[in-house]
């Protein structure tokens, strides 16, 4: 008798802590948010994690909360502060463990059109000084990466 009501209290315990495992790992909603990353830190007592604030527009009511759990993510992230990004994210249910319900999956980095061309003329200016430099990347540019030949055009121009 004793052993039927320890083996239905393991089993109890076991059905429940595995529903709230899944209940706290579900994923309400997903999506993207594109800002600056202003700010990211790690946090916790067990489950440490980067928590962050990213800044929408202008303004305090603008920003939004997020928590990073993959640490790898989270380290190449902290490398990316004041940079604009565009966050990957799921919505978890609860938020027993984090400051936020939102958990980053994945990033992609904002290029700045305008400054990344100024950069690449700059590069173009300088490799222009010696023929054979010239000479050696343009069959190469060709080969891998034609339309890149029509932005280095526009900056002879």
């Amino acid at each position: 008798m004793k052993k039927k009501i320890f083996a239905w209290t393991i089993l109890i315990i076991l059905i429940i802590c595995g529903v709230a495992g899944a209940t706290l790992q579900y994923s309400y909603s997903t999506g993207q948010r594109s800002g600056k990353l202003v700010k990211l830190s790690k946090k916790g007592f067990l489950p440490k994690t980067y928590e962050g604030t990213l800044d929408l527009g202008s303004g305090d009511s603008l920003t939004w909360q997020f928590s990073v759990h993959d640490e790898k993510l989270g380290e190449k992230l902290t490398n990316l502060s004041g940079q604009n990004v565009t966050l990957e994210y799921r919505e978890l249910l609860w938020k027993i463990f984090y400051d936020t319900k939102y958990d980053i999956t994945g990033y992609k980095i904002i290029e700045d059109s305008g400054q990344s061309n100024k950069s690449l003329c700059r590069l173009v200016q300088v490799l222009r000084q010696d023929k054979s430099i010239v000479e050696q990347i343009r069959p190469m540019i060709q080969q891998f990466d034609p339309s890149l030949l029509s932005s280095i055009r526009k900056c002879q121009n």
